[in-house]
């Protein structure tokens, strides 16, 4: 609360104090000392704020310098003068009248009887008195505010303090959160608090930002400008911001330490680090999981490879700080569409991947939580700016089965790496023989069967080798069709036939024509590719360089 010249001659002692000019600064210049000036240019030493009293003796015979002290003060925002007229300065020059006038600056009459001490210890308590009042103030409402943050009542309270201390209806709109929120005394409480509709109520109302290490978090929007409605509107009004702000950042640390112990939990659960199922259910029912949902794990993967082998120049990376918080707002938006799908699902990230914990309530709906989660993976990979791939386990009885269902799910991202499958979604229940095979992956009747078939094909690895391995894939992948085949290959006709007698060279045998060969043939093949992606990759950039 500061003082105002206008409230400076409301002090009864000053009563007799007349107004020559300035009138209309009355109510905007504030006063913060009182200043005896002794010297003609005394506006060079005026900082703002000063109410000045001089006998007019330094001006009697200087009227030019008395109007140059008068657009000086008035330009450095100088509370008023106050001059004795009658004693040594007969009157103002009515060229300081009407700079006064211009500037709003007020240029008051003492009168002659009055002592300097007279005036100057009044005001000076009245300033005194004023700032009192003001902290006072400023205590009582950052006081109530503080209350409603440590009892934890919520944004409508503090929007209810400030209203009560406006007396104007306010909202707050949360931009991080999307919530709208409004005082009881409020027409916005049920119309216009909407985040949607946050441009268009800016620019109707008068509204003050609440920020966060530079972020604006949210609104307060004012249905009346208030700092016409009351002298402590100021005060109400940062001391909101402050709550608001300190609400939102215990709320964000509430998050981050829920998030935190949600995501132990998680991962406990997919590395079987609990000993007993009951703990399980225990703590899942913490995290609003039911015992009894049935499970279902989907992994979510980026497919960057591409992106990441072109860009080679350094600066054009992104700092780690940068990746973990694009990571966390990932993570955040996953959270969000999965729980509007599948309420109650558990998401984390588990570098490179994104595993969510998807609660089924029957195993009938199986099928149409996997084309759920096609739609969804339209909506990821717009989201992303990248392909994405999706991998879906069984389901599974409860919780409890939750790294099995991972290895499920895990296995059969592998298996789609390893076949270089699009992006999409895949599920483990639509696998067939590639099933079969990872259990059959890494064993010594595999890589013998591998090896003897393949025999030279994959011992060699010159660029040859190479290009027959490519059209050994081809043909594989188009059902053993040459026409196809060479299609696909973008080569003619006559070409495969000479690389199929290649293969059959290599290979060691007379033909590929016979059913039973070209099954023990793609049989291996299958199972190299699922031990062995080198191949493809030297194979590919032998290709495209």
């Amino acid at each position: 609360m500061s003082l105002t010249v206008e409230e400076m001659l409301q002090i009864g002692v000053l009563s007799d104090v007349k107004i020559l000019a300035g009138e209309q600064g009355l109510s905007n210049r504030i006063v913060k000392t009182v200043v005896v000036i002794d010297v003609p240019n005394a506006g060079q030493w005026v900082r703002g704020g000063e109410f000045l009293l001089t006998s007019g003796y330094l001006f009697a015979n200087d009227s030019l310098s008395f109007v140059d002290l008068v657009d000086s003060l008035a330009k450095k925002n100088a509370a008023a003068l106050g001059v004795k007229i009658g004693r040594f300065l007969n009157k103002v020059p009515e060229e300081a009248i009407a700079k006064a006038n211009k500037y709003d600056f007020p240029i008051l009459k003492i009168p002659t009887f009055m002592n300097h001490v007279d005036i100057i210890n009044p005001v000076l308590s009245a300033i005194v008195n004023s700032q009192y009042k003001l902290l006072e103030t400023t205590e009582a409402i950052r006081t109530e505010f503080l209350n409603s943050l440590l009892l934890n009542k919520g944004i409508e309270d503090m929007l209810n303090i400030l209203a009560r201390f406006l007396n104007v209806g306010v909202a707050y709109i949360d931009e991080i959160f999307g919530i709208g929120y409004g005082s009881e005394n409020s027409s916005f409480k049920d119309t216009c608090v909407v985040p949607d509709m946050l441009s268009e109520i800016i620019k109707d109302y008068t509204h003050v930002k609440i920020t966060n290490a530079n972020k604006t978090i949210g609104h307060l929007v004012f249905e009346k400008e208030p700092s016409y409605l009351t002298r402590f509107a100021d005060v109400a009004i940062r001391e909101a911001q402050r709550a608001l702000l300190l609400h939102f950042q215990r709320m964000e640390f509430a998050s981050k330490v829920e998030r935190r112990h949600k995501d132990a939990f998680i991962k406990d659960i997919l590395y079987s680090k609990f000993k007993k199922p009951a703990e399980v259910f225990r703590q899942a029912k913490v995290h609003g999981w039911d015992p009894g949902w049935k499970l279902v794990v989907a992994t979510i993967k980026t497919i960057e490879e591409n992106k990441s082998t072109n860009n080679t120049t350094t600066d054009a990376l992104p700092t780690t700080d940068a990746l973990v918080e694009e990571e966390e707002h990932l993570l955040n938006f996953l959270n969000e569409k999965l729980n509007v799908y599948f309420p109650g699902t558990m998401a984390t990230n588990i570098s490179p991947y994104f595993v969510a914990l998807i609660p089924l309530k029957e195993e009938k709906d199986y099928i149409g939580l996997c084309k759920t989660i096609e739609k969804l993976h339209d909506v990821l990979t717009r989201y992303m700016e990248s392909d994405v791939v999706v991998s879906v386990s069984s389901a599974k009885k409860d919780l409890s089965e939750a790294p099995h269902a991972f290895s499920e799910s895990l296995e059969t991202l592998d298996i789609l790496r390893r076949m270089e499958q699009k992006p999409g979604v895949y599920s483990w229940c639509d696998l067939g023989v590639e099933k079969i095979l990872c259990a059959l992956k890494g064993s010594e009747i595999s890589r013998n069967f591998w090896r003897k078939t393949l025999g030279k094909l994959i011992d060699t690895k010159d660029e040859s080798s190479l290009f027959l391995f490519q059209t050994l894939e081809a043909l594989i992948s188009n059902d053993w069709q040459l026409k196809q085949t060479a299609d696909f290959l973008h080569i003619h006709y006559n070409t495969l036939k000479y690389r199929i007698k290649r293969l059959e060279d290599i290979l060691g045998i007379d033909g590929l024509s016979e059913g039973k060969r070209r099954f023990d043939i793609s049989l291996a093949f299958m199972l190299y590719k699922l031990e062995n992606s080198d191949p493809l990759t030297q194979c590919s950039r032998l290709t495209h360089n």
